[in-house]
């Protein structure tokens, strides 16, 4: 498996990715600064009697970090009889007190937790309860016993293999469990390392990944994995090595997996430094962008402030909704990008169609004659239905006349007319319904930055996967 060229490589990428003494002692310093901050704010709110101890987590605590990257991950552990209410409730007084000249913010993950930068860097004050191992009572419960687990089994060098897969992962967009991205978190790339020892070995396995009968499994032998895939139906099954009725991979989406897999393979027959480069999506050329220009449509609008996995989580259900519904009708979309604008505070969905238009004639295959009950009711479903007949296969048809043709102005009117024929979740109706706005490429050539970034993405082919 040993690759001359491909080891020089990785040894390069570990010392560019590699923290330095300095930022370590940097980090550790400021990490407890930040701690005893925490530390006296339950002391000022006589909170001592709820909280069993402080402790550090993620990548900060396990010694995996990214080179000028680093989050530091901090859980307040809440005694068992403390209830959920108060739980939340302290958790977010706590973690918002404590760094309030910081400028905190609250987060969603399953409960609430508080954000801030200090100096530059990312905090996260997470709430969990002190429970013994298996008696998790919030999603967190768990990390504390994540943080043990990876520490006790991850020697330095395989700590650095982390980090090269973290970097491989995060160049190509897939890092990261939040719901923007869906991609593998930092302790799932841990539980890989530990799974096959090395980034190579990894990637060597994604290259040849085949969900049929692929578990990944760190503490039962592989002949254990077939019953696991009978319990998870999922694309990427990963057992968390804590909890064996987790499957880490749940959260990650196919994209996700399928980049993976076949950047793995591209990177072993060409490897390179572009695999661990973030680079920008380039502006689609001029040809491109004429050629499809009159097949996207865009859909764009303005929402009121609110956490960023809270509007990303809406938005992607959203745009599944709305092109669910727009296929129903007989409009086919070969790719979509959502995208949330923070800094303007905008959404924006753009559509590539097969054909912004379709042909005025609808046309329905029923049941076989045989089944009296449905035919009855495929007749009086249609029965405005100007041609009906019998075919050679025995099958009822129909054909009807669509009052649309323009995909633009269908959803226009929906929108505007029949709003709830499509799911859009309820927490953004009024954002949308105050501000949407729809055109096609062709109609609006003064995009906005945020509109050229959404478009450039959609026509956006990644040389490293293709």
């Amino acid at each position: 498996m040993s690759n001359p060229s491909i080891d020089k490589l990785i040894e390069g990428i570990l010392k560019e990715c590699t923290p330095t003494s300095e930022e370590e002692i940097n980090l550790h310093a400021m990490a407890n600064k930040v701690k005893n901050k925490l530390e006296s704010c339950v002391s000022e709110y006589k909170l001592g009697s709820k909280i069993k101890e402080i402790v550090f987590g993620g990548s900060f605590a396990k010694g995996t970090w990214l080179k000028n990257e680093a989050d530091i991950d901090i859980f307040i552990k809440f005694k068992n009889e403390v209830d959920y209410g108060h739980f939340e409730d302290y958790g977010k007084l706590i973690g918002m007190q404590a760094l309030k000249e910081y400028s905190p913010y609250l987060r969603y993950a399953d409960h609430p937790y508080v954000e801030a930068y200090v100096d530059g860097v990312k905090f996260n004050i997470v709430p969990c309860f002190d429970v013994s191992f298996g008696d998790w009572k919030s999603a967190a419960d768990r990390s504390p016993f994540h943080t043990s687990y990876v520490i006790s089994n991850l020697n330095q060098e395989k700590k650095n293999q982390v980090r090269v897969l973290k970097k491989f992962l995060k160049s190509l967009k897939i890092y990261g469990a939040e719901i923007s991205i869906e991609g593998f978190s930092g302790y799932v790339c841990e539980v890989l390392i530990l799974k096959f020892g090395s980034f190579l070995s990894t990637i060597h396995f994604f290259s040849t990944y085949c969900n049929d009968n692929s578990v990944i499994i760190i503490t039962k032998p592989d002949h254990e994995q077939e019953k696991h895939k009978r319990i998870f139906d999922s694309f990427l099954v990963i057992l968390d090595p804590i909890d064996e009725n987790r499957n880490l991979g749940s959260a990650i989406s196919y994209r996700s997996v399928a980049t993976l897999i076949q950047s793995s393979r591209k990177f072993l027959v060409n490897p390179g430094n572009n695999y661990f480069r973030e680079e920008p999506i380039s502006r689609p050329d001029n040809d491109l962008k004429y050629l499809l220009s009159p097949f996207i449509l865009v859909i764009e609008f303005k929402y009121s402030d609110r956490p960023s996995d809270v509007i990303w989580g809406q938005l992607k259900k959203m745009t599944r909704s709305i092109c669910k519904f727009v296929e129903s009708y007989g409009f086919r979309i070969l790719k979509y990008q959502c995208n949330v604008h923070e800094k303007e505070k905008v959404c924006v969905i753009a559509l590539l169609y097969e054909s912004l238009t379709i042909s005025k004639l609808s046309f329905k295959i029923g049941p076989e004659i045989f089944r009296l009950h449905d035919v009855e009711k495929f007749i009086e479903i249609n029965d405005r239905s100007p041609l009906k007949w019998l075919d050679n296969d025995s099958r009822t048809r129909c054909l009807l006349f669509r009052e649309f043709t323009n995909a633009k102005d269908y959803l226009e009117f929906v929108l505007t007319n029949k709003p709830d024929l499509i799911g859009i979740p309820r927490g953004l109706k009024n954002d949308f319904f105050r501000s949407f706005k729809i055109y096609t490429l062709d109609q609006n050539p003064s995009l906005d930055e945020h509109i050229k970034n959404t478009v450039s993405e959609l026509l956006y082919t990644d040389g490293r996967v293709f």
